[in-house]
């Protein structure tokens, strides 16, 4: 990696928001395969120490000091994002896509499945969900925008769906 450590940081955590906690090894073996599918390094870096994996492992917990990723339970590392005002419409449509399945789900609750998802799995903080509020209100424009491409259907009765 050619790139400053905070650099190496914002990388590492693209490649594991929205993968929920893992296994510290398991996050180190999927960035390894990133960096081996992007040409970056070869299949040795896959090799328990590594020097790949210990950089790695060394980023890892760069980006936790650094409010990145964090700890949810001892061994595990997650990427967070734990203000509801840094999500975009596509971080809020993944939050929707990996909280619902093809069952109509009431549009309310979906959303609310949606942020309860992200709480576990991307780190989103809250004490509340308000109506209007961040989080409803950037999942809502979120659902209207992945209705709008198809990736969503809305039934008619007040649910939505996976298409």
């Amino acid at each position: 990696m050619q790139l400053g450590l905070s650099e190496q940081v914002a990388w590492a955590f693209e490649v594991l928001f929205g993968e929920g906690p893992l296994a510290k090894e398991e996050a180190i073996r999927r960035i390894v395969d990133a960096l081996v599918l992007l040409g970056l390094a070869d299949e040795g870096a896959a090799r328990r120490g590594s020097p790949v994996r210990e950089l790695i492992a060394q980023v890892l917990e760069a980006g936790v000091e650094q409010g990145r990723f964090d700890h949810p339970k001892r061994g595990q590392i997650r990427a967070i994002r734990p203000d509801p005002r840094d999500y975009s419409s596509d971080d809020w449509i993944m939050c929707l896509t990996s909280a619902l399945d093809e069952s109509p789900t009431e549009r309310e609750a979906a959303l609310r499945f949606a942020a309860y998802w992200a709480a576990s799995n991307t780190g989103l903080a809250f004490s509340r969900l308000q109506r209007g509020g961040a989080i409803l209100g950037g999942l809502d424009a979120a659902l209207e925008l992945a209705l709008q491409r198809g990736r969503f259907v809305d039934d008619g009765t007040g649910c939505v769906r996976k298409a």
